[in-house]
């Protein structure tokens, strides 16, 4: 029996990538992108601070696309009707862009318009329940939904199968951030009020940003074929991590016990990614076989590069997350003590905390530089290590013969981010101009990396419809 004919274990979904999916991910991160680099320069520029609703964006439209770029490769083997497919598809590409719209509109506007929050708040949860029905009908049978899977015109497939427990748990943790989310800014931002305690910010993205990190790695892990042994011990420490982390930040919260209640379990959460790392290296390839009914390999002599990117960012990812460790051991001990950090006018990056309570998160003498290390090139990494695990599987049919081109992209994902977090530790190093490696490499190597996977991702869908209508006149 041919690899390609091989019937799925009944815990095992095949992934694919669904071209527009994967392409409105990269709008979502695009405009993520933006809105955070014209908080930075602005306040670079002008020296007033960032508002509310840029650090929000930014956030929250990066870490969508991320979600979305999984989902992306659901999708071709999601058990959902093709209309309802569809309409996913058209919700990915508006709901980010226009929620940003509607956040900036909200705030920027002298009146806080509830109509622009309200709008605002409608589209985000349209997007998230298009992702949570994703990922719920390639794990389970949804009935009122359910269609049998069937690829689309405009998918690609693979012959990679992996577990659905890597995307079951934490799609379920997942969902509990974003309600406290959504409860958050329903009880604390519609009010203009500070949200207290302060540490239900962390109950709500760190619950949300491990679970996805940690099925992110996962999927790492799969893609690249690392040994039995070593997935099994890291799939049941993710098991483990996510519900203990969940339940040691409610403890945090709730009880104000002391941070080491969530920082521990998330230390089984740390002990898997430093797992991955040798794991990947040493892994046997890639399954990177993506046409139709093949079981060949890629074409194209890349996957030694691709492990070596994946694994420079996930060490890089380790250091980060260790910062974020120290942080919470040693300034972010109570759930109250936290504070927003405001940047003053004029004064220079990262500029002092102020000394009275003005907000919520982070905390008031945390070195400024340290927790836009943990912060920033943390989430960047997540976006490189995502791109990569679709370039390892559909790079030689998303690129074709353009292999330069595709050489240049794995050196120069991990790269962006890699200036990033230079440029945050120079900057808490106090090493004058530090933050240039940021603005002045990571920004246009960023950009650059978004520009590009935007027009291989119109190109493919133009080839695809081309080659359809080809078909159609034969």
């Amino acid at each position: 029996m041919k690899e390609s004919e091989k019937v799925a274990e009944p815990d095992s979904i095949r992934l694919g990538l669904s071209v527009p999916l994967f392409t409105a991910a990269i709008i979502a991160i695009a405009a993520g992108t933006l809105v955070g680099m014209i908080g930075i320069w602005g306040a670079a520029a002008w020296g007033k601070p960032v508002p509310e609703w840029q650090k929000i964006g930014h956030a929250h439209s990066s870490w969508w696309g991320v979600l979305l770029i999984i989902a992306s490769m659901l999708m071709p083997y999601a058990n959902l009707k093709p209309t309802l497919k569809r309409l996913i598809t058209i919700i990915a590409f508006i709901a980010p862009v226009l929620w940003i719209s509607m956040l900036a509109s909200y705030y920027e506007t002298g009146k806080k318009i509830l109509a622009f929050g309200v709008v605002s708040a409608i589209l985000e949860i349209l997007l998230f329940a298009s992702l949570l029905l994703v990922a719920l009908s390639a794990l389970v049978r949804i009935p009122f939904f359910y269609h049998k899977s069937e690829p689309s015109r405009f998918d690609i497939v693979s012959d990679v199968y992996v577990q659905k427990g890597i995307f079951l748990i934490p799609t379920l943790i997942i969902f509990v951030g974003v309600l406290v989310g959504f409860a958050l800014a329903w009880t604390f931002k519609i009010t203009l009020s500070p949200i207290k305690p302060a540490a239900l910010v962390q109950l709500h993205d760190h619950v949300i940003l491990i679970s996805a990190s940690a099925m992110i790695i996962l999927l790492a892990m799969s893609v690249f074929k690392v040994s039995n042994g070593v997935f099994k011990l890291a799939y049941n420490l993710m098991r483990i991590a996510l519900p203990l982390t969940l339940i040691g930040l409610i403890l945090f919260n709730v009880f104000a016990v002391h941070s080491l209640v969530w920082v521990i379990p998330a230390g089984i959460y740390f002990i898997l990614l430093l797992l991955s790392i040798p794991a990947i290296y040493l892994s046997k390839g890639s399954g990177s076989a993506s046409e139709r009914g093949s079981s060949q390999p890629a074409q194209l002599p890349l996957v030694f590069p691709i492990k070596l990117s994946t694994t420079i960012s996930l060490s890089v990812l380790a250091i980060l997350i260790s910062t974020g460790a120290y942080i919470a051991l040693a300034y972010d001990t109570s759930p109250y003590i936290t504070v927003t950090y405001k940047q003053p006018a004029g004064s220079p990056y990262p500029g002092p905390y102020p000394s009275e309570y003005i907000g919520t998160a982070p905390a008031k003498d945390t070195p400024r530089g340290l927790e836009n290390a943990h912060l920033s090139p943390g989430s960047w990494f997540h976006v490189a290590i995502a791109w990569l695990i679709v370039l390892a599987l559909f790079g030689d049919k998303l690129f074709g013969k353009r292999v330069g081109l595709l050489n240049l992209l794995i050196a120069t994902i991990p790269m962006a981010p890699l200036f990033n977090t230079l440029g945050r530790y120079l900057a808490w190093l106090g090493i004058p101009n530090g933050i240039g490696a940021l603005w002045f490499a990571g920004h246009p190597l960023k950009g650059f990396n978004i520009v590009v996977l935007f027009i291989v991702g119109v190109v493919a869908i133009y080839t695809m419809k081309k080659a359809v209508k080809s078909k159609e006149i034969r």
